[in-house]
């Protein structure tokens, strides 16, 4: 096998490539591939960026692991402790259908000292299979929201803040029916000692 490699940054470009031809190996069954990944980002404004990415898996002879997939995706900071994370992507390979094949995410994310608020969205299609790397779970449209209150109390010499937290999430198939739901609550107590207490809840179905 043989490979070729390049990273760098260029002013606000961020660049990666990779590029590798893997030879026949008779007794694992493998024949010839090349495997291949360009991924571009570039900063924008203060602390963003967007980005983008393409990969490939194709074998000297048309195979059933013929494989590309491409995407892009974007992180926008805000202010000091607002974040939008996102990204969309798709896939191209022989051995499945040529539909519902993308995937996609949105996420805010607000994280101050004293409130935190995040909100996401996550969906993957039953075809979405990408050649180079993995999916954890295909067909699914995942929501999911947090809250949190977090005070320091001004007068107390024991207790440095509070948290209190609430989340829930839920995941469905592409057919709309619920797979998995989890709904919980946190409190925390940071002591001024370095001690920590916590009480949790959690009710999950699968």
């Amino acid at each position: 096998s043989s490979d070729l490699r390049l990273t760098g940054r260029l002013g606000r470009y961020t660049i990666g490539a990779i590029n590798m031809q893997t030879g026949e190996e008779t007794a694992a069954n493998a024949l010839p591939t090349n495997f291949s990944v360009v991924r571009v980002k570039r900063d924008i404004l203060r602390r963003s960026s967007i980005g983008a990415i393409m990969t490939g898996r194709y074998g000297t002879q048309a195979s059933t692991t013929d494989n590309a997939a491409y995407g892009v995706d974007s992180t926008l900071a805000f202010f000091r402790n607002l974040t939008i994370n996102s990204y969309w992507a798709r896939t191209d390979a022989r051995r499945t259908a040529k539909n519902d094949d993308t995937s996609y995410r949105a996420q805010l994310d607000y994280n101050a000292d004293r409130y935190g608020l995040q909100l996401e969205q996550l969906n993957v299609g039953r075809n979405f299979n990408p050649g180079i790397g993995f999916v954890r779970r295909t067909n699914i449209a995942k929501s999911l929201g947090l809250v949190r209150f977090s005070p320091r109390p001004r007068a107390s010499k024991i207790v440095r803040k509070y948290w209190f937290t609430g989340s829930a999430s839920y995941v469905e198939n592409g057919a709309g029916r619920l797979d998995t739901r989890n709904r919980g609550g946190e409190f925390d107590m940071d002591l001024q000692n370095g001690d920590k207490f916590i009480a949790s809840y959690d009710n999950a179905y699968e």
